[in-house]
């Protein structure tokens, strides 16, 4: 008797469904990952070793490779970092449910660590000292996942008092009037004060 017909399945495929499930319902579930797929559990085992957590760690690959395109080295530090920044935030900012499961565990996805192995190189040669360089990426990277997540808050993040001598009130106000993103507005505003903070702190 011949065997069943088993869908060919890689890497990139499991992980862009997985990213899909996740978008959908803010989890992963590999019993209904495999549903969606059509295949066993076993099948996502098969390509997935270590199972739910090298599953995430290929979509946060996935994203690397879709979105953060690789840079320009001989760029200063101050320009690279910024357009690395934008990069990563617009990655992040599409998929808002999975920056939460990225953030549990260590990053180990081989197009990530390239990435980062790329800007740190970049701010080494600027002249970051060893025992700062950690400390300079981490800050990056809290920053901009968290800018991130605030791209799906909604649109009112803060209850409006309507107290007349409110400087929250008149803030919220103001921001209403303004065009175009505020999450983007925040973040450029954001990134500009940590940047002059970087430059400080290479000084």
């Amino acid at each position: 008797m011949p065997r069943p017909s088993v869908p060919r399945l890689s890497r990139d495929q499991i992980a862009a469904a997985a990213l899909s499930q996740i978008d959908e319902t803010g989890a992963l579930s590999l019993p209904k990952l495999a549903a969606t797929l059509n295949v066993s559990v076993s099948s996502i085992y098969h390509h997935f070793a270590n199972g739910r957590e090298e599953v995430i760690e290929g979509i946060r690959g996935l994203l690397t490779r879709e979105v953060i395109d690789p840079l320009d080295p001989t760029m200063g530090w101050r320009e690279y970092t910024e357009q690395w920044a934008h990069r990563y935030r617009s990655a992040m900012a599409r998929h808002p449910h999975v920056v939460p499961l990225l953030t549990l565990q260590t990053v180990s996805a081989p197009e990530t660590l390239a990435s980062y192995e790329a800007l740190a190189m970049v701010l080494r040669k600027a002249g970051f000292a060893a025992d700062d360089l950690l400390h300079v990426v981490s800050v990056l990277d809290c920053f901009i996942l968290g800018s991130a997540l605030d791209a799906s808050a909604p649109l009112d993040v803060w209850a409006d008092s309507g107290a007349p001598e409110s400087a929250l009130s008149a803030a919220i106000a103001a921001t209403r009037a303004q065009p175009g993103d505020r999450s983007r507005r925040s973040f450029e505003i954001g990134l500009h004060i940590l940047i002059a903070g970087l430059a400080d702190l290479l000084r």
